[in-house]
């Protein structure tokens, strides 16, 4: 059978290949790109970084065809990620032009497993005569083409003289209107398939002419996706089953029970078995186990799955993930799969906690869910629905569930404690803090306006002048006071917030506190009346104001526009734009026990209409409480054509300012910790960033963002 690059030159030259360009287009590129490999000697494993399209697929056949092994890596890794799978992917003999594959990462750091050509050939001829995939046909792939699934799906198309269409899994809009420009066949993964019908039901209208087939994999299809799909798209879902390791393996099409993987693809020959190797009749679950017709040995998935009386394979979940009840085992995805009927949860995650004997696990439901989600009512919801060993003995609520580019939950990382000089340094810093709180509660910076010397300032406090003085020496050594006669006026209304959390909020009785009982200082009391003061100086001061007006331009409010400001705030975006536009409307809706006060004039609700407003600001808010890190209900208050502005601190990637976590820990909100998190967040939710406007060097951004695009 003829390589990668071969299937492109034979046939006509005039097809589509990918995204609108013939055969020999991509032929064309194909061999000017590998020319140009070759003299630069590339060799071995080579990373593939780049964006879904038509550049990936001649970049990977380009490789190919110089001889080379791409390394197919997610677009935005990050280059310590690069650098590590590069690392081990020269580690170890390898064919030559393999294909490296890294595994999700769902369980773990990703894993490489290599695929030569012939078994990706063979995988893309399954799909050919299992799917009656043909030259007629144009197969939509908005997933990472960097996946197994998506490559056995771009593969597929090349077998079959299919055209190709590559787009951004987030890039909504354009996979709507290839969907109406005629795309026969879409791939996606529940995730994406959630999105998608979530939107298109939110819009209404007529249902557009459906795609022949709409598959799914990656991931199990719960009747509520299913049902959902249905009624935006006019058509079901297929379902599809496989690993990095092995490739596709069963498929099945549309009109199949919820968690059901169709029946294995041609060449496919599978067992299920029970803890001893034994065969499971139908009807009981065991792990999964498959022989290839390119293997000639039982390869165990891992993976527990259960056939029914017609043949049929239902997908339970990774064996790893079982849970152990007594002499029972409960399959998470079962779990979720009952969870997720319940109209308020938009995505949960069961996993197992260890008891502290064999078959005590805790089942733990952690739930993305719409505000107002009461948990006793979410048990109740449980036990109707499932046998009583396998109702969660938890839940646990976040605003976002880290998945994988594909849709799976990510393994949380395993930590171990930096290196000396790390620590060292981190457990020093505490001193320069209580140095300066300290010149602080004594008055002494209060004075230092760069005219007065120490001996004077020592006098009018009653302090001792060489020990000041050798303390505003250190302070100097470690920046904290300069010399000169200019200073910052917000630096005061800041470390007072500072000097009044150190003393009860931040500190290390309170930090141990949250971890033990899980639950904040803050859900328990109210913070002292010059807490909140000192919150809001520090938060509502000059810089404020100058951050609030370039946010009032970037999010170019329209005249008479309706406004609602989500904040822990007074209201200062509302209170500058009904200043500036007597037509403009809105309301605040007040965040949290820091909120104080609303400015005057400012009024107030608690539950504002969807889709009622032009602009939805979120100031100081987006990390939490609900609703302000929800970013759905955010999204459903707008107007067709509304934005949605966010005005916030960010954690940085790593290092200095990631301190601000412990602030969000003891008397904040974690949600959407870092910008990153932001923007695939509201991805998730049917949003997309418009721009992203960091204020200087500080942790504060300007986010701006509308209903996908």
């Amino acid at each position: 059978m003829t390589g990668l690059p071969g299937l492109v030159r034979s046939g006509d030259p005039d097809r589509r290949v990918v995204n609108g360009l013939t055969a020999a287009q991509v032929d064309k590129e194909v061999r000017r790109r590998a020319d140009e490999l070759r003299a630069l000697r590339v060799a071995g494993p080579v990373a593939l970084r780049a964006p879904n399209g038509a550049d990936w697929l001649v970049e990977f056949l380009a490789l190919l065809e110089a001889g080379a092994s791409p390394l197919l890596v997610s677009e935005d890794a990050p280059d310590q990620e690069l650098s590590r799978l590069l690392d081990l992917a020269r580690d170890g003999d390898r064919p030559e032009r393999a294909i490296l594959v890294p595994t999700s990462g769902s369980t773990g750091l990703p894993a490489l497993v290599t695929r030569t050509e012939a078994s990706l050939l063979r995988e893309g001829e399954r799909y050919r005569t299992t799917l009656a995939l043909d030259g007629c046909d144009r197969v939509l792939l908005p997933l990472p083409l960097c996946h197994a699934y998506a490559l056995a799906w771009a593969t597929a198309a090349l077998v079959a003289g299919a055209e190709l269409r590559a787009v951004p899994p987030a890039a909504l809009t354009a996979i709507e209107d290839e969907l109406a420009q005629g795309a026969t066949i879409i791939a996606l993964v529940p995730t994406l398939a959630r999105l998608l019908a979530t939107r298109r039901l939110r819009r209404g209208g007529e249902i557009p002419p459906p795609p022949r087939m709409a598959m799914v994999g990656a991931g199990p299809v719960d009747q509520r996706l299913e049902d959902s799909f249905r009624a935006a798209f006019g058509c079901g879902t297929s379902r599809n089953y496989g690993s990095t390791e092995t490739g596709t393996l069963f498929a099945g099409l549309a009109d199949l029970p919820s968690l059901c993987v169709g029946r294995p693809l041609d060449g496919v020959a599978y067992r299920i078995v029970d803890e001893r190797g034994r065969p499971c009749p139908d009807g009981r679950p065991g792990v999964l186990e498959v022989e290839l017709d390119d293997a000639g040995a039982w390869h165990s998935t891992r993976d527990l799955a259960v056939r029914d009386a017609e043949g049929r394979v239902f997908m339970l979940g990774r064996q790893s993930s079982a849970i152990r009840r007594g002499a029972r085992w409960v399959a998470p995805l079962e779990v979720e799969n009952v969870l997720r009927e319940h109209p308020a949860v938009r995505d949960v995650h069961v996993y197992a906690r260890a008891g502290r004997f064999e078959g005590e696990d805790a089942i733990v439901a952690e739930v993305e869910a719409a505000p107002g989600l009461d948990e006793g009512e979410l048990l109740a919801f449980a036990r109707e629905r499932l046998a009583p060993h396998k109702v969660p003995t938890e839940i646990v609520r976040t605003a976002r569930l880290d998945r994988t580019m594909t849709g799976k939950v990510r393994a949380r990382p395993r930590y171990r404690l930096a290196g000396p000089d790390v620590v060292a340094a981190a457990v020093r810093g505490y001193k320069a803090a209580e140095l300066l709180f300290a010149l602080r509660d004594l008055g002494v910076l209060d004075r230092l306006d760069g005219r007065a010397g120490t001996e004077e300032i020592a006098a009018r406090l009653g302090l001792s002048a060489p020990e000041l003085d050798w303390a505003l020496a250190i302070a100097a050594r470690l920046g904290l006071v300069v010399t000169g006669t200019e200073g910052d006026p917000e630096t005061g209304p800041y470390l007072d917030l500072e000097a009044a959390l150190s003393r009860g909020w931040t500190a290390r009785e309170t930090i141990a506190d949250t971890l033990r009982h899980g639950r904040r200082r803050l859900d328990v009391r109210a913070p002292a009346d010059e807490v909140v003061h000192a919150y809001q100086a520090a938060m509502n001061g000059p810089q404020t104001a100058g951050r609030t007006r370039l946010g009032r331009r970037l999010a170019a409010v329209p005249p008479g526009a309706h406004v609602l400001e989500v904040s822990a705030g007074p209201g200062r975006y509302l209170a500058e734009i009904l200043a500036a536009d007597p037509a403009a409307t809105g309301e605040l809706l007040r965040l949290g026990r820091f909120s104080g006060p609303p400015a005057p004039g400012i009024t107030t609700t608690e539950d504002p209409p969807a889709g009622a407003y032009d602009l939805c600001v979120v100031a100081n808010g987006i990390h939490g409480p609900a609703p302000g890190d929800d970013l759905a209900w955010l999204l459903t208050r707008l107007r067709p054509g509304g934005r949605l502005l966010v005005d916030d601190v960010f954690l940085p990637p790593e290092g200095a300012g990631s301190e601000l976590g412990i602030d969000w820990l003891t008397h904040g909100g974690w949600s959407w910790p870092a910008v990153t998190d932001l923007t695939a967040g509201l991805a998730a939710a049917g949003g997309a960033v418009v721009r992203d406007a960091r204020i200087g060097a500080s942790p504060c951004h300007l986010v701006l963002a509308t209903e996908g695009s």
